[in-house]
């Protein structure tokens, strides 16, 4: 959650919150949700099927910071990911989650580097039948690290003597920029000495170059190739924190030297974005998510055109997400690419699946995936079945960390499918409002001491006639009354829905008794 990597790495603090009273108390807000749900179900006379993306039973130990890839070796697909695996000095870890029987998955150690903070991608770099693997990020004790990496026929991988920029917080990946059927490199993220680029790569016989792209360099986002014209030349979409600000831009590849289309997209950080043509008429679309200028989560998907004029789309339905990671692919084989999503609301951490619905719109597949932040979700076909499967990584709703496989069993034959009858369930449980607070937490000096301490926020009790509206006022206090709140990632979380005050206030007590076993100083901020 962002509460915790507020002003201090992750990890470094998560055994101090991870509290028994506090992870009961979620779980039960968690139930009170599903109870709503429930209700919706039954006023719209859905049936419910039996999950649809199934966990694979798993020793993996979980991840935050989490970055992943699915890389063929052996014959097999296999999550290749890293990231922070306890709350230790030097837990970072690169691991291949390696397939070694039907539905199974063994972790092993790779020899390539251990880092977070960065980005990934696998391609056959250099045309010799096995994918290569393309990193950049912090490797433990802050170093930086990056480069390309020959998969080797027994497995293992040998680093190939090319300069990579090493460059953290951004991305990395492989395209064919110039149309020369060989792969170049687009990277983004800051370097060493805090200077933020955005560098292309060129290809040539295996010797990179940087061809000095002039693109506005970007840290907490992502540079990403994509044709927008159908020209053969990769464009690119680049979104993140600049140097003058947040920036969400398209750059036209006009025989490799980039300029910027003309029309813009809201400013984002903390944000991803992926490229498909989510209504078949041939042109990329693209879908982004982050947080804007003020902090607010956002999301949305903009349709592109011949012209290479992009039109807003309706988000209707599609949750807005900040510290995102987009996977897009098609799920259900039915033509049209849906997209799986991880990131944070303004009260929890959310993985969702978006199925696209012909071409017009998107709606909630209610996959009931474990709610992720510091994540990612990836699409892959593992068990070569032809529905693609998911890999899912993260810090969950209570601090645990994530890392597991999901079977998609689509394919399975329907007498395997078990149907849920929702039966009564009164009507004003889905129609609320109903009794919230809000709380949230971190690591940080919000009175302007000099010294930084574990602080909690609480509010007292209302009701929420609209949407977030609580976060928001939640919000305003902190940052009217706390002159070191504003410089932190603020951290925001509210309860779910309770049907009586005494439940809210029981609640309540639950969370504060948790804060209060860990030592956390209490503030309460009550309107």
């Amino acid at each position: 959650m962002s509460d915790f990597y507020v002003m201090e790495p992750y990890m470094k603090h998560i055994q101090t919150i991870r509290n028994k009273a506090l992870c009961n108390a979620m779980n039960l807000l968690r139930c009170t949700r599903s109870l709503i749900l429930i209700g919706v179900f039954v006023l719209t006379s859905q049936l419910l099927p039996a999950q649809l993306f199934v966990e694979l039973p798993n020793h993996n130990p979980g991840l935050a910071q989490a970055e992943a890839v699915w890389l063929s070796s052996g014959g097999k697909l296999h999550p290749l990911v890293s990231g922070e695996t306890k709350a230790v000095t030097n837990s970072i870890k690169t691991l291949l989650l390696k397939q070694t029987a039907k539905n199974t998955f063994t972790t092993t150690r790779t020899n390539l580097p251990d880092f977070i903070h960065g980005s990934m991608d696998v391609a056959d770099f250099n045309r010799d039948g096995f994918e290569d693997v393309l990193l950049s990020g912090a490797g433990p004790n802050n170093k930086t690290v990056s480069g390309i990496y020959l998969q080797q026929a027994n497995g293992s991988f040998q680093r190939m003597n090319q300069n990579i920029p090493a460059l953290i917080d951004g991305s990395v990946q492989f395209g064919d920029f110039d149309k020369d059927g060989d792969l170049d490199v687009l990277i983004s993220g800051n370097d060493a000495s805090g200077s933020l680029q955005t560098i292309v790569l060129r290809n040539d016989n295996g010797k990179l170059t940087d061809i000095n792209a002039k693109l506005p360099g970007v840290r907490f986002g992502k540079a990403s190739w994509g044709d927008i014209n159908n020209n053969g030349l990769l464009d690119v979409i680049i979104t993140g924190q600049t140097n003058s600000g947040l920036i969400t831009r398209i750059f036209i590849n006009n025989n490799g030297n980039y300029s910027p289309l003309q029309q813009s997209f809201p400013g984002l950080k903390h944000s991803d974005v992926a490229w498909a043509d989510f209504n078949n008429d041939g042109y990329l679309d693209f879908i982004i998510a982050g947080e804007t200028s003020h902090g607010m989560p956002f999301t949305r998907y903009y349709l592109g055109s011949k012209g290479m004029r992009f039109i807003e789309a309706s988000s209707r339905g599609i949750r807005q997400l900040m510290h995102a990671s987009i996977d897009v692919g098609d799920f259900n084989n039915d033509n049209f690419v849906d997209f799986v999503i991880t990131g944070e609301s303004l009260e929890r951490p959310y993985t969702l699946v978006f199925e696209n619905q012909n071409g017009k719109g998107f709606r909630d597949l209610v996959a009931g995936l474990p709610g992720v932040s510091n994540g990612i979700a990836k699409w892959g076909d593992y068990d070569r079945d032809g529905d693609l499967d998911l890999y899912i990584a993260g810090v969950d709703v209570c601090f645990n960390l994530i890392s597991a496989v999901f079977r998609n069993t689509l394919d399975r034959p329907r007498d395997d499918v078990e149907v849920l009858y929702v039966e009564t369930i009164p009507l004003e449980l889905a129609s609320g409002p109903y009794y919230y607070f809000v709380f949230s937490s971190c690591f940080c000096d919000p009175e302007g001491t000099g010294t930084k301490s574990y602080n909690a926020f609480v509010s007292n009790i209302h009701k929420e006639p609209v949407d977030f509206q609580l976060t928001y006022k939640f919000n305003e206090l902190l940052i009217n009354r706390f002159p070191g709140w504003p410089w932190s990632d603020r951290g925001h979380r509210t309860s779910n829905a309770f049907t009586s005050i005494k439940d809210a206030e029981e609640g309540r007590k639950t969370v504060i008794g948790g804060y209060s076993n860990d030592g956390f100083k209490l503030h309460y901020l009550n309107w």
